[in-house]
């Protein structure tokens, strides 16, 4: 069996806007083909994506 590389790749992802901290250490792979729906409340860093 062969092991596919993603087509998109996150690893470790950071993100704050001035002291509020959005995303911590986020790591994502997504395969071709595949779908992802990120799904969470308001200010949770969903855009940042």
């Amino acid at each position: 069996m062969t092991t596919a590389t993603p087509k998109i790749a996150l690893a470790d992802v950071h993100k704050s806007f001035g002291r509020k901290q959005v995303l911590r250490g986020v790591d994502l792979s997504i395969d071709a083909g595949s779908s992802l729906v990120v799904i969470g409340g308001s200010g949770t860093g969903k855009s940042v994506l």
